[in-house]
């Protein structure tokens, strides 16, 4: 505890007001795992490799990247390398450098979401203008993986997709077009409907089962990848969600979803920060901070002060969680916030399904693990997305595949991983084929998640005016992410404030 500086009603109050964030953020994403992979060298390549470390030249093979912040890069990497181990490293760094070069090709996002069509985020992106910066390509497919064929197979969730599944029976297809219809003509009006008496106390695998004789692989369909609730979820619940899900469906294309290009949930808070700046926000970049400032009287944060010296003055502090001093953070024991376990997989292969037809389907595509899969995925669903180079996500002919789960340990995905990239055969109309995958890069990673609002109710936070934002989600969607936004514009506004206005003419952009 200390008193660092005071300068007449401005100073500093006790405690550490030292912003940390390096430290905190780093603190917030555990057991970061790197992998490049590598294609064997030829013969004639070794040959020569040998007679350079025989001649002591054998650094001068050695690639350079584009940009000398990336070479620091490449020898903290390999750090380890010598005249023993350089035949076995040096495929791996001619990988991690040709990857480090075509960086800017790259658009991978760290806590990536869909977008569904019908959110309200949809509403205020077409109104307030935001979505003139963004582009958005539609996500026609849904995966689920089977336990039996240990592979993912494709989830009918329109009718087009009823009636030309071959994996679902006759009987299944009829339950299965008799219960969306239900879904999508549910109304405010649905307490008065027959098939909802008597069902508080249900769950929703319960209803379907009951009142639609739904179960099997194709309950978990409609549960974990239409749903995307789990089996404790509520009739209520998962009602709700599957009716958000169908009347989605067909807005902009085929499916519920759309996602945005160049990354994904990054790809819109860019869109809200340009529009920011072309009404007159400033954006100071590369300027860490260093400490707060905070009104002895009020208790109030009234500005920051960079490492440079520099101060700058507010009347309300809207910050991340990670910028605060971890003293006054609760320890990351689980009791305040949530992990995560998330993948980064970049292949040359789509891993999509055993059958070519649905091998063949567009390329942007989400999937889920139901609990109780091969994975090892005991309670909580494993979620991915796929996208491919029409998203901006990649170079040309690879695939990037996001995997996550509501867990710290990162084996389950590890697990995951290895079953998608099983060497399966691939059913064709002429014969069987083995299907090859080849991985590029994998990142392993947990991060730890917190809720904003349970936070100011369990912890002693010193500002008074502060806002504070919650770590983003395990959620697949942004719907929790755009109420927060709307429930912390009104703590800075008031109440008859309109949020996100229509814009009343074209702003100018410089870009």
């Amino acid at each position: 505890m200390r008193i660092l500086m005071q300068i007449d009603n401005i100073y500093f109050a006790e405690g550490d007001l030292s912003i940390d964030y390096e430290y905190n953020y780093a603190s917030n994403y555990k057991n970061v795992e790197l992998q490049v992979y590598n294609t064997e060298l030829a013969s004639t390549e070794v040959d020569h490799i040998k007679s350079a470390i025989e001649e002591g030249t054998y650094k001068e093979l050695i690639p350079k990247t584009s940009f000398s912040q990336d070479q620091q890069l490449v020898d903290a990497y390999f750090s380890d390398l010598t005249r023993d181990n350089f035949i076995e490293k040096l495929p791996q760094i001619n990988a991690f450098v040709e990857l480090l070069n075509k960086s800017r090709s790259y658009n991978l996002d760290t806590t990536p979401k869909l977008l569904g069509t019908r959110e309200d985020l949809v509403e205020t992106l077409i109104r307030s203008g935001v979505g003139r910066y963004l582009e958005f390509k539609n996500v026609d497919d849904i995966f689920i993986f089977d336990k039996a064929a240990r592979a993912l197979e494709k989830v009918p969730s329109s009718k087009e997709d009823v009636f030309t599944n071959k994996s679902v029976s006759l009987i299944e297809k009829r339950k299965l077009m008799k219960f969306l219809t239900f879904a999508m003509e549910l109304n405010e009006q649905q307490d008065n409907n027959p098939l909802l008496q008597d069902t508080e106390s249900m769950s929703y695998c319960q209803f379907l089962q009951e009142k639609f004789k739904i179960t099997g692989k194709l309950q978990e369909a409609i549960v974990y990848a239409i749903a995307l609730v789990d089996n404790k979820a509520s009739v209520k619940e998962g009602l709700d969600s599957t009716h958000r899900f169908v009347r989605s469906m067909g807005r902009f294309g085929k499916g519920a979803y759309l996602c945005p290009l160049y990354g994904s949930a990054s790809e819109i808070a860019q869109a809200f920060c340009r529009v920011c700046a072309v009404y007159g926000g400033i954006y100071i970049l590369n300027q860490p901070l260093d400490k707060f400032v905070v009104d002895k009287e009020t208790g109030e944060c009234t500005g920051i002060i960079t490492k440079e010296g520099q101060e700058y003055n507010c009347k309300k502090l809207i910050t991340g969680i990670d910028y605060l001093s971890a003293s006054s953070l609760p320890a990351k024991d689980g009791h305040n916030g949530t992990w995560i376990s998330r993948a980064i997989l970049v292949t040359d292969t789509r891993l999509e399904s055993n059958n070519a037809k649905q091998y063949l389907a567009e390329p942007l595509s989400y999937c889920v693990f139901p609990p109780g899969s091969e994975a090892g995925n005991t309670d909580e669903p494993i979620y991915g997305i796929q996208q491919n180079d029409e998203s901006m996500a990649c170079l040309k002919g690879q695939y990037v595949t996001y995997l996550w789960t509501a867990s710290k340990d990162d084996s389950v995905l590890k697990k995951a991983v290895d079953l998608l990239m099983e060497k399966k055969p691939v059913v064709t109309e002429d014969e069987n084929s083995n299907q090859e995958f080849r991985k590029l890069i994998t990142v392993y990673y947990a991060q730890y998640v917190r809720n904003a609002k349970s936070l100011k109710e369990s912890c002693n936070l010193f500002f008074k005016n502060i806002v504070l934002c919650s770590d983003p989600d395990v959620s697949l969607d942004f719907r929790s992410a755009f109420e927060e936004a709307k429930s912390l514009f009104y703590q800075c506004e008031p109440v008859d404030a309109e949020f996100m206005p229509a814009a009343e003419q074209e702003p100018e952009d410089d870009d």
